[in-house]
């Protein structure tokens, strides 16, 4: 039986493409207004309300590169589901749907990337000249850092 091999959502931030497992994303919307939140983490910008559900924002290329992002016309949140949750990844772009075999994987590369963020990086895969790294999803966002502090909003009665 041979593998229909896995898709994954790519998208960019800052000047590198990434890719998460298509079944770890439940929906890619375009960047809206973001409300701060007090005290909140580092890398979390604050958060947004998504058909009701209240969503951290992570500022990914924060959490990667120690850059602010910056929203522009192509920006795009990917809301994820965690294993804790809901969460969003603020983007500079999301690109496409690909399929990749197993085969097509290579190790991710471990001497070339900070030891905090080395575990998160499933694998690297070639797309015609494109090399995009693949993220396991919940080593990059571990939980305490987007948990927003014990910062609790209020219940809102309809």
């Amino acid at each position: 039986m041979n593998d229909p091999g896995r898709q994954y959502v790519l998208f960019r931030a800052g000047s590198e493409e990434y890719g998460l497992p298509i079944s770890r994303v439940s929906s890619i919307i375009r960047f809206e207004t973001i409300t701060p939140v007090p005290r909140a983490p580092r890398g979390v910008l604050g958060v947004i309300d998504l058909r009701g559900r209240v969503i951290p924002i992570v500022d990914l290329g924060r959490k990667l590169f120690g850059t602010k992002f910056e929203a522009l016309s192509r920006s795009r949140i990917i809301v994820t589901e965690g294993s804790d949750g809901p969460v969003g990844l603020a983007v500079d772009g999301a690109s496409e749907v690909a399929t990749f075999l197993p085969e097509d994987l290579m190790a991710a590369p471990t001497g070339a990337v900070a030891p905090d963020i080395a575990d998160a990086f499933e694998a690297v895969v070639h797309l015609g000249t494109r090399l995009i790294i693949l993220l396991d999803l919940d080593r990059i966002l571990p939980k305490a850092e987007y948990e927003l502090s014990g910062t609790e909003l209020p219940e809102v009665e309809s």
